[in-house]
């Protein structure tokens, strides 16, 4: 289900696009895309946070919801005014740059195909619209004509334009009978000129590519990293499958700082049977001694896990074989002296 939430939307458009070559538009995309990226930067929005819609010509920018359109709309629009002067004072294949935009607030959800919303609808159709076409055509000296909706003009440019006046726009009718679209307006169609930065940092246009790479791309993913990272480290599934000695589970770490893995205690995983051994435990076999025989230390031998049916245990009597070590309680025992073996020596016989 489409989540809608109130967000800011600009469409542009660029004059003449289909009348040029294949090399020229790939130029005018590319001064189209630093045009825009200059606006955003002079409304102190990251691009990462503003969703783009590329469209050839024209392009669809989403700004996040909760933004101050009041601070944002006027340097944008400023933005785009000081863009456009720029990148035509070197003008690639394409030529001149001359655009076609619009402003609109409201309900915007994001679909598979694009986005939803009454709000995407205007600022497409405003673009669009007869009127501000004819208005671009009969301008020459512009090089941007930007239409708003009344309601945004009311709420936004009159109240503080920060720089922009109100005295700059002027009321249209708009009408798409195709579309069967109709709206009041206010269009804005500056001469080309360059727009000062009012900001404490003012934004110009000679910027440098790894510096705008740094700060809204590389910035952002190491601090979207660092959160992540951070939600990830306080969950149980990290302190007790990561991170040694973190765990409060003795069969997980414990409080000892050794870890020793997902399948170490669980039933049915120890070779040895079906009790855990423990590492650091030294198991001692008592030695029977006979006559004063120096006991020697026999290593534990653990018994297969699997005795063969075939094979008789020689931990089991035989009950076809008698046991040399049963004791008969009709035979007395007993004791054989014991003789001293006399120590030979041995010589070496030149074998």
């Amino acid at each position: 289900m489409a989540r809608f939430r109130r967000r800011l939307c600009l469409a542009v458009d660029l004059r003449h696009y289909s009348r040029h070559a294949y090399p020229e538009q790939e130029d005018a995309q590319y001064r189209l895309r630093l045009v825009v990226e200059h606006a955003l930067r002079r409304a102190r929005v990251l691009r990462v946070r503003a969703q783009q819609q590329v469209q050839g010509d024209g392009q669809l920018v989403v700004f996040p919801a909760g933004i101050d359109a009041v601070r944002v709309v006027p340097a944008l629009i400023l933005g785009l005014r000081d863009g456009l002067y720029q990148a035509n004072q070197s003008p690639g294949a394409f030529g001149r740059l001359r655009m076609r935009a619009a402003l609109g607030l409201g309900s915007v959800s994001r679909a598979d195909r694009g986005y939803l919303g009454d709000c995407v609808v205007l600022v497409n159709r405003l673009v669009d619209s007869d009127g501000v076409r004819k208005v671009l055509e009969a301008e020459e000296g512009a090089d941007l004509a930007l239409a708003v909706p009344d309601e945004m003009y009311r709420d936004v440019i009159v109240p503080q334009g920060r720089g922009l006046s109100a005295a700059e726009f002027r009321r249209i009718d708009v009408v798409v009978e195709k579309k069967d679209f109709s709206c009041r307006a206010w269009l804005h169609v500056p001469r080309s000129a360059p727009a000062r930065d009012l900001g404490v940092e003012p934004v110009v246009w000679a910027h440098s590519r790894g510096r705008t790479a740094m700060r809204e791309f590389v910035v952002p993913a190491l601090g979207a990293a660092h959160l992540a990272a951070t939600v990830v480290s306080h969950s149980q599934t990290l302190r007790e499958w990561v991170l040694p000695g973190s765990g409060t589970d003795p069969g997980h770490g414990g409080v000892d700082g050794h870890f020793d893995g997902p399948d170490d205690g669980a039933p049915g995983t120890n070779p040895m049977g079906a009790h855990d051994r423990d590492p650091h435990h030294v198991e001692t076999h008592h030695v029977e001694t006979h006559h004063g025989e120096t006991p020697h230390p026999d290593p534990p031998h653990p018994d297969p896990p699997h005795p063969d049916p075939h094979q008789p245990d020689p931990h089991q009597p035989d009950p076809h074989q008698p046991d040399p070590w049963h004791h008969d309680p009709g035979h007395q025992i007993h004791d054989v002296p014991f003789h001293d073996v006399p120590f030979h020596d041995f010589h070496d016989g030149g074998h």
